[in-house]
């Protein structure tokens, strides 16, 4: 169930409580979005993403915590892509440190083997870059990101070890 709410009077810093707080409750995924509604007005347009038998948990706790009024429901049905993830050893090297790494790459596929698009898990990468900064390296999440997923590309038809070499 996808359901919807909107809210034109919490304060902001409220919102990062009230997300985890629906994610702790069983709530698949939230969205919070700005907008504009009737006279210009600003709100907040809440999405949440839960399976029916957690629907009134849910619907309880944005009434309590936002104080809506009522929360607008829609079935849907999530079209889900085949994919497979794979562990790949990333190995970082500057100066005379060699620190390794465990990253899973999710690969998406179509018409059974064929890779259309790998991503590189969010918190492998986060664990690595908080790593390499404990070692005085210094690179931007999104660089290593952007590496390693182009390593994984360059070796999407082999096994074996991602490497990277970083000069300081």
């Amino acid at each position: 169930m996808l359901l919807m709410t909107t809210i034109d009077d919490l304060p902001v810093e409220s919102l990062p409580y009230i997300i985890e707080r629906t994610l702790d409750e069983g709530a698949n995924n939230i969205h919070v979005l700005n907008a504009i509604t009737k006279k210009g007005r600003m709100e907040y347009m809440v999405l949440v993403d839960v399976d029916k038998n957690r629907l009134d948990d849910i619907c309880s706790l944005l009434a309590l915590e936002f104080g809506t009024l009522g929360i607008k429901t829609f079935e849907y049905n999530h079209l889900k892509f085949p994919f497979e993830i794979e562990t790949k050893i990333v190995t970082v090297t500057a100066e005379n440190i060699a620190l390794e790494s465990n990253i899973r790459v999710k690969y998406l596929k179509k018409d059974g083997n064929e890779i259309t698009s790998l991503k590189a898990e969010y918190e492998d990468i986060k664990a690595l870059v908080l790593e390499l900064n404990s070692h005085g390296i210094k690179i931007p999440f999104s660089k290593l990101k952007t590496i390693i997923e182009a390593k994984a590309y360059e070796n999407v038809l082999k096994d074996g070890k991602i490497t990277i070499s970083v000069d300081k």
